[in-house]
């Protein structure tokens, strides 16, 4: 076992003295339905994991930051607007409702065993604040839910990443731990590797079981375009429509024309991942023991193109007149039409310099055995996305390009 994370070897003395003390590393399994510790189950893929393990009979304990009254308040609306009633779990105990925060304030288990954790919380933040965030809760939360783990005899563990902590690699990218640590984009990539670090020594335990999802960029629901998340994709709609309203005149035509340099090749891929497709697939290898213990890309097998991204942005928006162009000769010297959307939107330009291939071996093997398919975003598809997005006025005040 290579040890990657500083702090990884702390973890692990710590670990072992509690373990120790416990003298339990094995638990037996009974007849009733197994339960899993949750956490991030107000965030946008987190409410969708919920419905799908309680749909699938999974007993969840969600771990909510308090009041409860408050906490309660925000969950039910969230899972009825995706189909699901949260009174009926909630009376037949399939979901129990525990306070808690991470990385201070996990709660003591007064509902019974706990079979599995499961964190989907996570900070977004793609770089360093004030508060210490995306460490705090990325890794110091995930540092605490080890512990927790070891200290109530639980031996799998399920965390949900992100694609991205591959950060500069190149070629296709494997399911597997990046060690020794790549160079990264931002801070929120780093954290997160830091947080595989530290689950990956954790699993070097004998009997313990570490699952790891890493998502691409969620966008909303393929059937219906729900998303209570409106950074990165939708943001960037957002831009190009202000720009078509910045430029439409009498005399610019019905569908305006804008001069524009896109930084990139038209056909470099935008891996964008439809939040149902994700949640789905979670939840299948969470509830099948045969898929546990693996690391899955959760990603586009088929990303649209950037000339496709192209020609919806115009068909949606109306307008024409962008050409693709080398990055270099476009960040930092831009034109009036470009200074609008790349500065206000920098933080998309690593993504059209960088476009990684992500390998999914077992990603499609778990598809294969359960007969998911992926949503294709074609052009109609990525159409309804932006129709519920401006519905919802575009979630003004989301920033970022978040996953």
């Amino acid at each position: 076992m290579v040890f990657c994370y500083d702090t990884a070897a702390n973890l692990l003395a710590r670990a072992w003295m509690i373990a120790r003390s416990t003298r339990v590393l094995m638990v037996m399994r009974s007849s009733r339905p197994e339960t899993i510790l949750f956490t991030g189950a107000t965030g946008f893929l987190g409410h969708y994991i919920l419905r799908d393990l309680l749909a699938r009979g999974v007993r969840v304990v969600a771990v909510l930051r308090p009041p409860m009254d408050e906490a309660k308040a925000r969950l039910g609306p969230m899972l009825g607007a995706i189909g699901l009633s949260i009174d009926r779990y909630l009376s037949d105990g399939h979901l129990v409702l525990a306070p808690g925060s991470l990385p201070d304030a996990l709660p003591e288990p007064d509902w019974g065993r706990t079979d599995a954790v499961l964190n989907c919380a996570a900070s977004l933040s793609l770089f360093s604040n004030g508060n210490g965030e995306p460490f705090t809760t990325n890794v110091r939360g995930t540092e605490a839910l080890a512990e927790w783990a070891i200290r109530h005899n639980v031996i799998r563990i399920h965390a949900v990443s992100t694609a991205y902590t591959c950060g500069w690699l190149k070629g296709a990218i494997p399911e597997l731990f990046h060690c020794p640590a790549p160079q990264f984009q931002t801070d929120y990539e780093r954290s997160k590797w830091q947080a595989e670090a530290v689950l990956e020594e954790w699993s070097s335990w004998i009997g313990h079981s570490l699952t790891i999802f890493r998502p691409s960029f969620l966008v909303g629901d393929s059937s219906t375009g729900h998303t209570t998340q409106f950074a990165g994709f939708y943001q960037f709609a957002r831009l190009v429509g202000a720009l078509k309203e910045r430029f439409a005149a009498k005399n610019n035509g019905k569908r305006t024309y804008i001069p524009l340099r896109i930084p990139g090749r038209p056909d470099d891929r935008q891996n964008i991942v439809p939040v149902d497709f994700v949640s789905r697939v979670i939840a299948e290898v969470v509830t099948r023991p045969e898929f546990h213990g693996r690391i899955y890309h959760l990603t586009n097998p088929e990303p649209p193109t950037n000339d496709m991204m192209k020609r919806c942005y115009e068909d949606y928006f109306g307008l024409h007149g962008g050409s693709f162009a080398p990055p270099d000769e476009v960040i930092g010297k831009y034109n009036q039409a470009e200074s609008m959307l790349w500065d206000q939107y920098h933080l998309i330009t690593p993504r059209v310099i960088h476009n990684p291939l992500f390998r999914m071996d077992n990603t499609r093997e778990v598809m294969e055995a359960t007969g998911i398919t992926f949503p294709t975003l074609h052009p109609e598809r990525i159409f309804m996305l932006f129709d519920y997005a401006a519905q919802k006025g575009w979630g003004k005040g989301s920033n970022g390009f978040h996953h």
